[in-house]
């Protein structure tokens, strides 16, 4: 009787330890671990091995880890004080922004005088002038247009391009500076005009062969508005504007203002049959000469 009882317990025990080898795979023999998943999540048995993909290795000590696609480097930039990395840390530096803000900015442009006008206006509706300078402007077969618009977005490092009537990039000419011209709508939609806005000129970057003139003063652009000395301008815009992150695109890196700028371009271009065109732009060469004359002076 012992004997048989003795029988039973042992093929009870070997049926119980059978029956447990036979059941699920534990979920570590799925290739993920259940103590790393979140407490809300499970693996399932029944989902295929090569459905669960391995959790992705740890970067190397020895090797940097590279910088996410969306993160743009801003170029170095020889306008730029040494202190900054980017032009958006210099338009932060409080010592950099005007006291009081003004509220709005302003760019002014005499197509008579080929002159250019930046002025922020406060809340009293007074003006300010900020920067003051000479410029070229379209010649009389591409006048720069008169009329009204927005600049809402600079490009201000060395790597903005050009693009020319094929679509060829031409690296260098704008000499790191672009601000397209906008024009918006009353819904406060916004696209680009003609292609046209402020910018650099670097002559040594002409393409060869390319018949354009080098001259910053005077009429003689396609219809954009070419600046003498961009560094000075663009500080300029930035410290009354301020600055949103750094974007790239084709065209090079940008930054978006906290401030959109107005720029209004008025008055006539000097009359076509009278001698006044030429005058203008051989005052303009007179002016540098005399600067120069000046700036000589000094050390004599």
């Amino acid at each position: 009787m012992m004997h048989r009882t003795a029988v039973l317990l042992f093929t009870a025990l070997l049926l119980a330890v059978i029956l447990k080898s036979a059941g699920a795979m534990p979920a570590e023999d799925l290739g993920t671990s259940a103590q790393n998943l979140p407490s809300n999540e499970t693996v399932s048995t029944d989902t295929p091995v090569d459905a669960i993909a391995p959790p992705p290795p740890a970067p190397s000590a020895q090797e940097p880890t590279a910088h996410p696609p969306d993160v743009v480097i801003a170029p170095n930039d020889p306008c730029l004080p040494g202190l900054y990395t980017n032009w958006q840390e210099f338009g932060q530096d409080d010592t950099n922004v005007p006291k009081p803000e003004f509220k709005w900015i302003r760019i002014q442009i005499d197509r008579l005088n080929f002159e250019l006008v930046l002025e922020g206006i406060r809340k009293d509706d007074s003006a300010e002038e900020i920067y003051r300078t000479h410029v070229a402007l379209g010649d009389v077969n591409s006048p720069t247009p008169e009329g009204r618009f927005i600049i809402n977005h600079i490009y201000c490092y060395p790597d903005v391009v050009f693009f020319d009537t094929q679509a060829e990039r031409v690296p260098g000419l704008y000499n790191g500076f672009f601000a397209p011209l906008l024009i918006c709508d009353e819904q406060g939609r916004c696209q680009r005009f003609r292609e046209l806005g402020l910018h650099g000129f670097e002559a040594l970057s002409i393409p060869n062969g390319r018949r354009i003139s080098p001259a910053t003063v005077g009429a003689v652009s396609s219809g954009c508005i070419r600046v003498p000395d961009p560094c000075k301008l663009k500080k300029a815009i930035i410290r009354t504007a301020g600055l949103g992150g750094l974007k790239q695109n084709d065209r090079g890196c940008y930054h978006w203002l906290k401030k959109p700028v107005e720029v209004v371009i008025s008055d006539k271009y000097p009359d076509e049959d009278e001698p006044n065109l030429v005058s203008i732009i051989e005052r303009g060469v007179t002016q540098m000469q005399e600067g120069l004359k000046g700036l000589l002076d000094v050390f004599r």
